[in-house]
């Protein structure tokens, strides 16, 4: 069993270990192990000469064409290609240490070159974007326990870090082999003329004591496949001859995989459905990023506001009105600062279009506790600024009992118009009373009195969350 290992260091008498420049014919070896970023990597620093390489002769590798003192980069990338094609023509085995997929532009002799251009592509392609797609975990497990590569991933859990997923489909021939604990296909294999390409994912950073694990593991699955009988699927014609029992046992199978198939959608469709049912819980939770932004987007959207979603800050109107709105989301109190960043954005704003905008806004601190019990999420000092230049400060979950609110309302614009005005007059914190509160303030307030207003803050009615 002969064996060679570009760009990973693979510490065994069995194993032949070299760089893509300065190994030796690739086809001359049963298997060859590659690591993807390692080679990326070389190439990038030939190209950019800030790496001397020489080629298995002794010549330097340069970025020009070969002469009788130096390798030309481009012509050596594309003998190590028919290099690996003919090693999978006469039955040879490739283990791909898998990343995501980069271009190499500044190669310029060899027009197109991306990472995986060496390998040679199974059928569909499925080492290109979108369906090798960039990731990061470490959580992992096999799906088939009888593949060889299974104790490659079981050994050295813990120790193995997936840098790529794929997402295969019908037109790619491929069996998934191992996938991260969400369901991400991370390590499969594919077939390529008689050989096999054994795509895993690579070695987390090693200490040394840890390579001696990883070798061994690597090498049992490499012997393992290498020595395993070639499982052909049988020609079609051969279903002449079922019997009575492998007819009643094909089509069971069959069924089985049309009903899996069809549980796999309806599973899919209702995570959606789920995932947009339960999209405005995130402004509770989530962090200070952009699916904390969007949702509270989606929010204003909701309650009958025009979003500015191009600015990267927010900006709503009501009308012909303009609101700038800031937001935070903490695990501990907001900052009181929020204020100030407010204050000069309505400022800018003025001396721009000479109209002063009104502020909002929104606070989620203490993300990570039951809003029913978050003490002082936002500092009294934003309390007492938001009342003093009118700004309105909304709760996080005070905007999700609104929008909640607005779903069932969506049909009526006046109840929109009447939160959005409420909004509009709140100079503080924006608080929401259960409707039956709200019911019996309105109705000891005078007859012109539309909305329950406080000195600073307001209160609006809703729906009791309870």
């Amino acid at each position: 069993m002969r064996i060679i290992s570009i760009g990973c260091p693979v510490p065994s008498p069995h194993v032949d270990n070299h760089s893509i420049a300065n190994a030796p014919s690739i086809f001359d070896y049963d298997a060859c192990i590659i690591d993807t970023q390692a080679v990326s990597e070389q190439i990038e620093g030939i190209a950019g000469m800030t790496l001397d390489a020489k080629s298995p002769d002794g010549r330097a590798i340069s970025t020009g064409e070969s002469g009788a003192y130096h390798f030309g980069l481009g012509e050596l990338l594309e003998a190590r290609q028919l290099e690996l094609r003919q090693l999978l023509e006469r039955g040879g085995l490739l283990i791909v240490f898998a990343y995501a997929n980069v271009r190499h532009p500044s190669v310029a002799s060899f027009p197109g070159l991306h990472r995986y251009s060496l390998i040679p592509s199974p059928e569909g392609e499925p080492f290109k974007w979108p369906t090798l797609r960039p990731a990061d975990g470490k959580d992992l497990r096999p799906v088939i326990p009888q593949h060889a590569a299974s104790g490659y991933l079981d050994d050295l859990a813990g120790r193995l870090r997936y840098r790529a997923i794929l997402d295969l489909n019908a037109s790619h021939d491929g069996t998934v082999l191992g996938r991260s604990v969400g369901g991400a296909a991370i390590a499969a294999e594919f077939r390529v003329g008689a050989g096999r390409i054994v795509l895993l994912p690579p070695p987390d950073a090693l200490a040394a004591t840890q390579r001696k694990v990883f070798t061994s593991a690597l090498l049992e699955c490499i012997e393992r496949l290498l020595q395993e009988p070639d499982v052909a699927e049988a020609p079609v014609w051969v279903r002449r001859y079922d019997t009575p029992e492998s007819a009643t046992v094909r089509d069971d199978l069959a069924a089985a995989e049309d009903g899996l198939k069809q549980a796999q959608r309806r599973v899919q469709e209702a995570r959606s459905l789920l995932a947009d049912a339960t999209r405005f819980q995130g402004m509770l939770w989530q962090s200070q990023n952009a699916a904390f932004r969007e949702v509270i987007e989606d929010a204003f959207r909701l309650l009958g506001y025009s979003v500015s979603s191009s600015s990267e800050a927010m900006e709503i109107r009501d009308g012909s009105k303009s609101v700038l709105v800031e937001i935070a989301s903490s695990n501990n109190a907001v900052s009181d600062r929020l204020y100030l960043t407010l204050q000069q954005r309505i400022e800018e704003h003025f001396l721009r279009r000479k109209s002063r905008p009104q502020g909002i806004i929104v606070a989620n601190g203490f993300r990570g506790t039951d809003p029913r019990i978050r003490r002082d999420p936002f500092p009294q000092t934003l309390i007492n600024a938001c009342e003093t230049y009118g700004f309105a400060l909304i709760p996080s979950e005070a905007l999700f009992e609104l929008v909640t609110f607005a779903a069932e309302a969506s049909d009526e614009p006046d109840v929109l118009q009447d939160i959005r005005q409420s909004i509009a007059e709140t100079a503080g914190v924006l608080e929401i009373a259960p409707e039956d509160e709200a019911d019996d303030e309105v109705e000891d307030a005078p007859e012109e009195q539309t909305s329950v207003g406080a000195d600073n803050g307001a209160v609006v009615g809703a729906p009791d969350p309870a």
